[in-house]
C-alpha cells in the first residue's frame, strides 16, 4: 500500500484484495487445497490475477468518444468485483 502512493481511503480495497488472494493460496491445513476450493468444490481460476495499485487500462465507451478520442483511459488497479469478472480500478 505504501509503495503504490495512494490515499488512505483505498485501504479497503488493500484489504479486500489480500483476503481474495489468501482464499486462492492452497494451505497445508486443509491438505494442500486452498479455502475457496474446499467451499466450491471446484478449483480457483488465478489466470486474472494482478498486483494491487499497479497500472491498467479501462476502457472508455465507444457512443462516448469520436475517431480521435483515446480508446482507454490510465487507471490504478484496486481489486475483483465480488461474483463477477470485472476489475475495480480508479482513475
Amino acid at each position: 500500500m505504501f509503495q503504490s502512493n495512494l490515499p488512505k481511503f483505498f485501504w479497503s480495497y488493500a484489504i479486500m484484495h489480500d483476503v481474495h488472494l489468501l482464499n486462492r493460496v492452497p494451505s497445508s491445513v486443509i491438505s494442500n487445497k486452498c479455502p475457496y476450493e474446499k467451499l466450491y468444490t471446484i478449483a480457483s481460476d488465478i489466470s486474472n490475477l494482478c498486483i494491487f495499485g499497479c497500472l491498467c487500462f479501462a476502457s472508455t465507451i465507444e457512443n462516448n468518444r469520436n475517431k480521435h478520442d483515446p480508446r482507454a483511459k490510465r487507471c490504478i488497479f484496486l481489486g475483483f468485483k465480488a461474483g463477477t469478472k470485472c476489475y475495480i480500478v480508479s482513475h
